[in-house]
């Protein structure tokens, strides 16, 4: 019998969840990506301290900084706008860490849209391997509380675009 491990490093490990959001696709995608900075701190509350190092608005190429509290240590990461299609998908990566955020926006009715946000984590070290189910299992548990903030945010009748 032979013996056959999967220990790519590159194998990314993602989470996604999705909701229904009783606003417009357009509404939904200027709160996330039009006022991206006035906003992402409110949703991900993890978020202490975040700074634009190009021109707002953001655009594709915009490079952000963030400071998030985990642990009660504080991490910082530059990232970079990677998709921005009008009403439909923003994305950015991480630069100086292996991860990804996809929101993803799809209109159900006139009204209502579906908000999709997926988090990858683009590389585990070979030592990590082993504990992918956990990583994944509290990804996902991050991606839904996430997700809940945001719905809860953009559900509200008080919550403008920013």
């Amino acid at each position: 019998m032979e013996l056959k491990l999967n220990v790519n490093r590159s194998d990314p490990v993602t989470a996604e969840a999705s909701a229904v959001i009783n606003r417009e696709q357009a509404q939904i995608f200027d709160f996330v990506a039009g006022h991206f900075h006035e906003n992402y701190p409110r949703w991900m509350t993890d978020v202490i301290e975040i700074e634009c190092l190009d021109p707002a608005p953001v655009k594709k190429g915009s490079r952000v900084r963030q400071v998030r509290l985990e642990n009660d240590e504080e991490i910082t990461s530059t990232f970079e706008i990677r998709e921005l299609e009008a009403f439909n998908t923003f994305s950015f990566q991480g630069i100086d860490m292996p991860y990804r955020q996809v929101y993803r926006i799809d209109p159900v009715s006139q009204e209502k849209s579906q908000l999709t946000f997926r988090f990858e984590l683009l590389e585990v070290d070979l030592f990590m391997r082993p504990f992918v189910k956990l990583i994944r299992s509290a990804m996902i548990e991050g991606v839904e509380s996430t997700l809940a903030t945001l719905s809860s945010l953009l559900n509200s009748p008080n919550t403008s675009k920013s």
